[in-house]
């Protein structure tokens, strides 16, 4: 089944459907995983810059040929959740910062998740709102709050992971009937793309799926490469918003695709931000990006 995009694109396949915390990033939150791990002249640098449906049974008596009848089917219908509400919100994860959030309006099912790593000095506001218009408003959209100070950042590494666990688990106790945790899209701005990346390269397994957005295009050694694809990395996107980045990024991804790892490259010109047209341009690589995942079938 094709359902078309809202920018001209489509997926195949099934669906399944701010305010500043005070707490440090470093600090240690308890969850699921305790996991340590061991620009061209006049561009701006992005990995240092700071700039459903309800589910029902129908019932009907089956009459047999004979004198005799066939009970009806008297199963209850069984009911989804109630369409979800609701727009933005916060994210209290214990021990951190409260991450912002997008939520799936509408959502009567299970949705997948993406988790947005913002860059140097950004919000998880920003970040949020253009990903929610990047994925028509379709899945949840996790953005954690870098608090470094003096200005958001994120520390990277071991803390930022224990920081987006937090986030996870936080989710799946508050919307445990909408939200999918499992294997989410990570996704990084700037600062964050390379943050991320090293993440993905770590842990492949549970992040075999990328998009980088402003960074991380020089990031991506042979030995990182490789290990993101032996250990189960499926495909890396390359969002650009200047020139000097989409070259750079599209270099690399030739590199990528020597060794067996797909991936693609998109570019606006609107500088190093996440603008609006760059948020299309990703989305109409989401089919592509997320293919094979039959959470995101449904994506509009």
């Amino acid at each position: 089944m094709c359902i078309p995009l809202a920018l001209g694109a489509c997926l195949q396949a099934t669906p399944r459907d701010a305010h500043q915390g005070q707490a440090h990033q470093g600090k240690v939150a308890p969850s699921r995983m305790r996991t340590r791990l061991p620009p061209p002249p006049a561009t701006l640098d992005p990995d240092t810059s700071t700039a459903g449906a309800r589910v029902s049974e129908s019932s009907s008596d089956l009459n047999a040929p004979s004198t005799w009848g066939v009970p009806s089917d008297t199963t209850t219908p069984a009911a989804g959740p109630p369409p979800l509400s609701g727009d933005f919100e916060p994210l209290p994860i214990a021990g951190y910062p409260e991450a912002w959030m997008s939520l799936p309006t509408g959502a009567t099912s299970r949705r997948p998740v993406v988790v947005v790593i913002h860059g140097a000095g950004d919000r998880p506001e920003r970040q949020c709102r253009g990903w929610r218009h990047a994925t028509n408003e379709y899945p949840f959209v996790v953005c954690p709050r870098g608090l470094i100070s003096p200005a958001y950042t994120h520390l990277g590494g071991a803390p930022l992971l224990e920081y987006i666990d937090g986030a996870l688990e936080a989710l799946a106790a508050r919307y445990r009937d909408y939200a999918d945790t499992g294997n989410p899209l990570l996704a990084g701005f700037s600062l964050g793309a390379k943050q991320v990346t090293e993440l993905a390269v770590q842990f492949p397994e549970r992040f075999p799926r990328v998009a980088l957005v402003e960074g991380a295009t020089r990031v991506w050694s042979l030995e990182r490469a490789e290990a993101f694809v032996q250990g189960g990395g499926q495909r890396v996107l390359f969002g650009c918003g200047q020139g000097g980045v989409r070259n750079s990024a599209e270099r690399t991804a030739k590199r990528l695709e020597g060794i067996g790892l797909d991936a693609h490259v998109v570019f606006a010109n609107v500088g190093h931000r996440f603008a609006p047209s760059l948020q299309e341009a990703v989305h109409a690589e989401l089919a592509w990006l997320m293919e094979g995942d039959e959470r995101w079938s449904a994506t509009p």
